[in-house]
């Protein structure tokens, strides 16, 4: 546990972790009427990690010849998460995208992103890889197709 000074006004850190949704601390802490209270919640889920997650419900909600790519660490007041890109891919062109994104969460790993958004993905994908046939250039794809 770490004290502070009343007179300097920093902060006094206490750990604890979470149990059945509750915050349990170390030990017992009687804190003044309307104190200001943080929680930090560290970063569990690395980048790797969560682009196999992404990846992986890729593969399951919107289909093959996708690939979670790019990403982006996000930080809310309420959320922590890794945002990817998701590419349409193929033998025959560079991948094509984003066509949407796919949000994991840094503290658990859950997927954040819904099913409404999946559909959207393969609507996305499907309607590039359509123009991609007619021999547009990757370039310009985007810019045509998506608002």
């Amino acid at each position: 546990m770490q004290y502070t000074d009343v007179q300097t006004r920093e902060a006094v850190t206490y750990t604890g972790f979470v149990r059945e949704g509750h915050i349990q601390l170390a030990e017992t802490v009687t804190l003044p009427e309307g104190s200001m209270v943080y929680v930090l919640v560290p970063v569990t889920v690395d980048v790797n990690a969560a682009r196999r997650k992404a990846t992986r419900w890729l593969l399951e909600h919107v289909g093959n010849m996708l690939r979670a790519d790019q990403p982006h660490f996000v930080r809310t007041q309420t959320h922590a998460f890794w945002r990817f890109g998701v590419f349409v891919i193929a033998l025959a062109h560079d991948p094509i995208g984003p066509v949407g994104y796919v949000d994991v969460s840094a503290t658990n790993g859950d997927i954040l992103t819904d099913e409404q958004t999946a559909e959207e993905i393969a609507r996305h994908g499907e309607c590039l890889e359509c123009i991609k046939h007619r021999g547009y250039s990757s370039d310009n794809i985007l810019k045509q197709v998506l608002p």
